[in-house]
């Protein structure tokens, strides 16, 4: 079995990154530490990092050319000597056959490696050991005109450094040392990777969560499906890792976006039975467009043959997504959220890809974050999820999020820990918020001064209005959810619905919290439906409800609640109705009884009688009268339909001149096709 550059890297232990410099200096491929390695590469690596090798002397680094300094046998032979004066003092005067003598610098020695980025000739000059000019000249043979003091770009720089056989080395091989040095100085330290976890509804991924953090999140889950973004630190004996879970199903596209936004990694859950579904293929899209490293997961490997995995690879590749062992980047890992087969080895992936990304934040200052999700929550107010790119949140600070602002009130961990103060890429609620901010909105630590400036232009507080009065032919709602994110899922959803409809819904109000009174006095006033989901309504608003005879609809999983909407619309369609003849009867009998009426007794020709049927009678071809059945039956007993070839009597209203030998024929309403 191959070697790959992580596994040689571990077992001499110095880094992927040296491996992977070291490959590419002696001319062997390798893209990533997931590469697999050749017997004669992994010789040469063996051989290069196998045995601690002497120091060799390296050349002393180079320093800023000073002037030249000449001895005191060379001044005493030149006829003029270099007096250093005040800048005050008068210049000297020389003497009309004292010619001054130029000093030519001595050439600087040649660096042995250079950092190859964008820097001006002059920068060139100084770094490569040349003289201005002759860089110039260079690059003007090369068709580059640039003056000295003018960036030229990368590409430039190494075709310098080529040509005067500098070493160039890559502004990444020189991160680490660069940081080291910020961290030194405590601006820097390394934080735990954000992992988003994406994949259709029901592959697993909260499943795979529950497994990894030893609870029962899914169960917790109305429906057993995942409806908001969740955020979960978790201890593993790798180190901290911090788990986005976003739901898989349709509706909520925009939460997976911000989920793969904010991520470092994005894991890719695919159910090897299923294979890749509408919402992995979407998720492969959003992962493509922020440029987020990727490791796919085929879960529910206990249920399948191991041969399910091709296929999975298979379909991977059909979206741009080369699995790793047929020649791309992408890591592919074989796991059961049930068993725990794989994971382990998963998290091992998660770890090397953190590590190669080399993460890392400031703890100082106030925080710098995003709001992943808001809610209202019973005896706190408006709360927020929040995780910050740098910066440190702590309880008493002021802040700022989008249009509102807060001061933090109480915070609360991924495990329902009270905690006084946190870091980067750490989840945590916050309580405090003057109004509840949107999910996505930037979250910035400020001053009192800020904050009270911030209240102060804030002139009123309301909820999110999308229509501000009922639409006739429409079919209003007033929605209230749980959460921002349940909202902007939701009222997404109900567009789209509504485009299909013939009576469309118009969404009148969507807000975040309880049923209030005042939603439902504006129900009332407006005619209006409200929809609830995930959230209850208040004790005085149900009393009012009652006594309105508003109703006030309630919902827990989001596909019952669009199913019900769909449903509705289609019964709100006004359909075309057709009227159309279904049977034809020749009358053999006509009965007169008193109190009952005009009985006609046929002979069914073809089709059917319906007792909800109309019929037209026909004498010789002329019409004579036309009715509805108000009775029917068959052999004295009363049917909902009779048949050709039978015989039935019936009365119809309206008609009472039937003669033997007239024609009936029966009509009914048909949709138009």
């Amino acid at each position: 079995m191959a070697v790959r550059v992580y596994e040689i890297a571990k077992q001499l232990g110095i880094s992927n990154t040296d491996v992977l410099d070291a490959l590419k200096k002696e001319g062997h491929a390798a893209k990533s530490h997931m590469s697999a390695l050749s017997d004669e590469a992994l010789a040469f690596i063996k051989k290069r990092f196998g045995k601690k090798e002497e120091p060799k002397k390296e050349a002393a680094p180079i320093k800023p050319p000073e002037p030249v300094r000449k001895s005191k046998e060379i001044m005493q032979k030149q006829t003029v000597k270099r007096v250093s004066r005040p800048v005050h003092r008068p210049p000297i005067v020389r003497k009309p056959y004292e010619r001054p003598v130029r000093h030519v610098e001595e050439p600087i020695a040649a660096p042995t490696e250079i950092v190859v980025e964008a820097m001006t000739p002059a920068v060139a000059s100084e770094r490569m050991g040349r003289s201005a000019n002759e860089i110039i000249g260079t690059l003007l043979r090369w068709g580059i005109v640039v003056p000295k003091n003018q960036t030229i770009d990368v590409k430039a720089v190494q075709r310098l450094a080529d040509l005067y056989e500098i070493k160039a080395v890559q502004r990444e091989t020189q991160k680490e040392k660069v940081e080291e040095k910020i961290t030194s100085q405590g601006l820097l330290t390394s934080r735990a990777p954000v992992v988003v976890i994406l994949g259709h509804v029901d592959h697993g991924k909260t499943s795979l969560l529950d497994y990894i953090r030893k609870t029962r999140v899914a169960s917790r889950e109305k429906g057993g499906i995942t409806q908001h973004i969740g955020a979960y630190e978790a201890t593993i004996p790798q180190g901290k890792i911090v788990f986005l879970d976003t739901p898989g199903h349709a509706a909520f596209p925009k939460i997976r976006q911000r989920g793969v936004r904010v991520a470092d990694i994005a894991v890719l859950i695919i159910a090897a039975d299923d294979g890749i579904m509408p919402q992995t293929v979407e998720a492969i899209k959003h992962i493509k467009e922020m440029g987020v490293p990727v490791i796919a997961a085929v879960n529910k490997m206990d249920r399948v043959d191991e041969k399910r995995i091709d296929v999975v690879k298979q379909q991977l590749a059909q979206q741009d997504l080369l699995p790793e062992d047929w020649g791309g980047e992408v890591m592919v890992v074989p796991i059961s959220a049930k068993t725990g087969q794989g994971v382990d080895k998963l998290l091992e992936m998660i770890n090397l890809q953190a590590e190669m990304l080399e993460l890392r934040a400031s703890r100082e200052g106030g925080a710098k974050g995003y709001v992943l999700e808001s809610e209202v929550e019973r005896g706190r107010g408006p709360v927020a999820t929040i995780m910050s790119q740098h910066g440190m949140v702590r309880t008493g600070d002021y802040f700022s999020c989008g249009a509102t602002v807060g001061r933090v009130t109480s915070m609360v961990d991924s495990y329902g820990k009270r905690i006084e103060e946190v870091g980067p890429a750490t989840p945590v609620r916050i309580a405090g918020f003057e109004d509840i901010p949107d999910a996505g909105d930037f979250f910035q630590i400020t001053s009192k001064e800020e904050y009270l400036k911030g209240r102060a232009d804030k002139e009123e507080r309301k909820s999110f209005a999308v229509g501000s009065t009922a639409k006739e032919g429409s079919t209003n709602v007033i929605l209230k959810s749980d959460t921002h994110s349940s909202q902007e899922a939701l009222m997404a959803a109900i567009e789209k619905i509504s485009k299909k409809a013939d009576r469309p819904y118009h969404i009148l109000l969507a807000g975040v919290g309880n049923v209030t009174e005042s939603d439902v006095e504006l129900a009332y006033n407006t005619g209006s439906t409200i929809i609830a989901f995930t959230t209850k309504a208040e004790a005085n608003a149900l009393t009012l409800a009652q006594h309105r005879g508003v109703t006030i609809e309630n919902y827990d999983i989001i596909y019952k609640l669009l199913e019900t909407l769909e449903e509705r619309g289609k019964e709100d369609k006004v359909v075309e109705m057709v009227r159309t003849k279904i049977g034809t009867a020749t009358v053999l009998r006509v009965f007169d009884i008193k109190k009952i009426g005009v009985i006609a007794g046929v002979y069914i020709n073809d089709g059917r009688f319906t007792r909800d049927g109309y019929v037209v009678g026909l004498r010789k071809g002329q019409k004579i009268g036309e009715g509805k059945i108000s009775s029917l039956q068959r052999e004295k007993k009363t049917v909902k339909e009779a048949h050709a070839g039978f015989e039935c009597g019936f009365i119809v209203n309206g008609m009472t001149d039937w003669q033997v030998d007239d024609t009936a024929e029966c009509y009914i309403n048909m949709p138009k096709k």
